[in-house]
């Protein structure tokens, strides 16, 4: 009985676990490798549309080539071989030479203008050059036989019965030629002149014109073609070397002129020359090719009021009775623009006004000065106001300082507007003066 009820126990939990197992597929499984990523449910945008390719027109093939076989284009393949190199008899002896492009040769920081012209401005600075070396040497030759050809005059004495202009021109002997030992031989075949007119139109003056004029223009020529070869030239540098060598002219021309007593052409011929010649060559050199224009602007304009002061002062001595002459007052303001142009040059190397600024106290000086001059000359007679009296050159001066003085540090260029909004600032005008 005990057996029976075991055997059916057993075969009661055996039959219960054979339903609770699944049935084991007999079906074989295949994994599949997918070359694209599955689609994990996200919806894609179709691709665009192609558009679709123009008709080509077929390419034109020669009858004697239309019934040879054509391989498929899917059968061509492309060769990624370079070209073989040519051999050494193949090369050209003389190959083509290649030009840099670019402004070329460079010159103080400037392109070179030409293979002889350095700048826009040699051609002024050559003529300049030229012209003054080659007229000032035939000024030499000419001026002083001019004076001793003329008719002979007495010596000028001024108001102290002092010599103001020494005698001089042609005086003859008896026999009517020219006593002047100077030119006792100056003709070219060594003969004597014969008459005055001789002195500077015979033979030997004009081969002396001649000779000076052409070895004159020669080294002038030579020496600035050199130096504009090597330094570059502007417009305004060689526009102001032509000013600056009157200065330098007018300097050693007065000066000598005013030692000599008045009396010595030759000397001051030739001083006035070498005075144009150091001042033309002091700008270039000092100045330089690229002067700046404000400074150029302030150099000129010392040396034309240092001119005008001159001028005053002569007038305010003169008219309060002084022993000075109208030569020698001519020479005293010939000598000034020189010292006002040098002392404005130094004046460069510390202050650097505008353009506007240096324009703005002229015009207000010589309007102020002028004015003053006229008023207070009329105002003191008509007759008398300029002659006798030296008040108006003293009031023109002084206007005339003043009121570019006023203007120069007055008027600023510029306001300094960072204090805007009401914030304080250590100066409201700045100003190249200070």
């Amino acid at each position: 009985m005990l057996r029976i009820f075991v055997l059916g126990t057993v075969l009661s939990a055996t039959w219960t676990l054979a339903q609770g197992t699944p049935d084991i597929p007999s079906e074989k499984v295949v994994i599949v490798q997918l070359s694209e990523p599955a689609d994990a449910g996200i919806a894609q945008a179709a691709p665009p549309p192609q558009p679709t390719p123009e008709p080509v027109a077929p390419a034109y093939i020669p009858p004697s080539r239309q019934d040879a076989p054509t391989a498929p284009p899917a059968d061509r393949t492309l060769e990624a071989l370079p070209p073989p190199l040519p051999l050494p008899e193949q090369l050209d002896p003389n190959p083509p030479q290649i030009v840099p492009e670019g402004p070329g040769a460079m010159l103080d920081g400037h392109p070179r203008e030409g293979a002889f012209l350095s700048g826009p401005g040699s051609v002024t600075f050559l003529m300049h050059h030229t012209l003054m070396t080659g007229l000032g040497v035939l000024a030499t030759q000419m001026v002083p036989r001019a004076i001793d050809a003329a008719p002979a005059f007495p010596a000028s004495l001024d108001r102290n019965m002092k010599i103001d202009v020494p005698g001089g021109g042609c005086t003859v002997d008896a026999s009517g030629k020219p006593t002047n030992m100077m030119y006792k031989t100056s003709g070219a075949d060594g003969k004597a002149v014969e008459t005055c007119s001789e002195i500077v139109t015979g033979e030997g003056a004009r081969l002396a014109y001649l000779t000076g004029t052409l070895v004159g223009a020669a080294v002038g020529f030579t020496s600035a073609a050199i130096w504009q070869f090597y330094n570059w030239t502007g417009h305004r540098s060689a526009n102001f070397g032509i000013i600056t060598s009157f200065f330098g002219g007018m300097l050693l021309g007065g000066f000598t002129d005013l030692v000599t007593g008045h009396g010595d052409a030759y000397a001051t011929t030739w001083m006035t020359l070498a005075g144009s010649s150091a001042g033309a060559w002091l700008a270039t050199i000092v100045g330089g090719g690229d002067i700046a224009f404000n400074k150029a602007a302030l150099i000129v304009s010392g040396g034309a009021w240092a001119a005008i002061y001159a001028a005053l002062i002569v007038a305010i001595v003169a008219t309060t009775g002084g022993g000075i002459t109208a030569r020698n007052g001519i020479d005293g303001v010939m000598i000034m623009p020189a010292i006002g142009a040098g002392l404005m040059a130094l004046a460069t190397l510390k202050f650097n006004p505008s353009v506007g600024q240096i324009m703005r106290a002229n015009l207000f000086g010589t309007a102020v000065g002028g004015v003053v001059l006229l008023l207070s000359g009329l105002l003191l007679g008509p007759t008398t106001g300029f002659t006798k009296s030296p008040v108006p050159y003293i009031l023109a001066g002084v206007g005339a300082i003043g009121a570019k003085t006023l203007v120069s540090l007055l008027w600023a260029d510029a306001a300094d507007t960072s204090s805007a909004g009401g914030s304080a600032s250590d100066g409201k005008y700045r100003n190249v003066w200070w």
